[in-house]
């Protein structure tokens, strides 16, 4: 039968590893916000592009209405 003093000094092991792994996890949580606020930043910034993107395609589709010549220049035609 293990004394006092064996049984302390295994549950103080077991406290130092778990002390550690606690300090691990906290660093990856403390790393996976950080990811995340920059991940953040990106999507925001892909965001007021594709709005951009969205506005010139939308301005340059306005600008092809009408416009079925294909290639050819519109003439008036007397029909006397």
């Amino acid at each position: 039968m293990p004394t006092t003093k064996e049984r302390l000094d295994k549950h103080e092991r077991q406290l130092a590893i778990h002390d550690r792994q606690i300090t691990a996890i906290r660093d990856l949580v403390r790393e996976g916000i950080r990811l995340m606020v920059g991940f953040r930043k990106d999507m925001r910034a892909l965001a007021a592009a594709q709005k951009r993107t969205d506005a010139s395609l939308k301005a340059y589709l306005d600008s092809l209405k009408g416009r079925s010549t294909n290639g050819h220049t519109k003439r008036k035609r007397d029909l006397e």
